[in-house]
């Protein structure tokens, strides 16, 4: 059962991981999910996409949600006394649309009915003709930013961050996953260890991930 199951009914939460698909929300969920068992009963994190989506998972019942027909806006489960972070992570467009095909790779072969025996090279004109614009790219911390009234958040090169009450928007960027552990452990003051997960050099398809991405940037930016 996916841990997030028993966490909605562990209401409010002071951490959202509020990410946008195919860009590290997994590995940050499960980062702080593994350290309030283990050793940091502070946070009490929760993983969504959107708010939509939220509230459509609620009232689907699909998990990790419990079925709802009339699901609050996730801002509603937020903490109101302790502080509260919302962190995201934003990804290269091109790079997240890339990695999304590949994320199910066989499947989206047949979905988007993609010809047989063709080149990489061909697979790559194919795919930025008739697939690039199908796959999702919506940015999940703009809502949360509409939400809280807040225009933009500062620049440090590496992440952006705000503040406004109790709340603490983090956005990280997914180019620097291999430096989150120093990145949150400073700015949360406390020593995280990252648990990475669903990263694509752990995958079958990593080296041909890697020659579509070349071939792509190459021909199409």
């Amino acid at each position: 059962m996916n841990p997030s199951y028993q966490l909605i009914k562990n209401q409010p939460f002071n951490m959202v991981i509020y990410c946008s698909g195919k860009c590290g929300g997994t590995t940050l969920f499960q980062t702080f999910y593994n350290g309030k068992n283990i050793d940091n009963p502070y946070f009490n994190p929760i993983h969504i996409h959107t708010n939509e989506i939220f509230k459509n998972c609620c009232k689907a019942g699909l998990l990790p949600f419990e079925k709802n027909d009339n699901p609050p806006d996730i801002y509603q489960l937020i903490d109101k006394q302790k502080p509260v972070y919302i962190i995201d992570a934003y990804r290269d467009p091109i790079d997240r649309k890339i990695s999304s095909y590949f994320q199910n790779y066989f499947h989206n072969l047949k979905y988007f009915n993609v010809p047989k025996n063709l080149s990489i090279e061909e697979e790559v004109d194919f795919f930025h003709l008739h697939i690039f614009h199908k796959i999702e790219d919506y940015e999940s911390m703009g809502e949360v930013l509409k939400h809280y009234g807040i225009d933009k958040l500062e620049y440090h090169y590496k992440y952006w961050i705000g503040k406004k009450d109790n709340i603490t928007f983090i956005r990280l960027k997914f180019s620097h996953i291999y430096e989150w552990e120093e990145i949150l452990s400073e700015l949360l003051d406390y020593d995280i260890i990252l648990k990475k997960e669903n990263l694509s050099i752990e995958k079958d398809y990593f080296k041909k991930y890697q020659l579509f991405k070349k071939i792509y940037y190459n021909r199409y930016n």
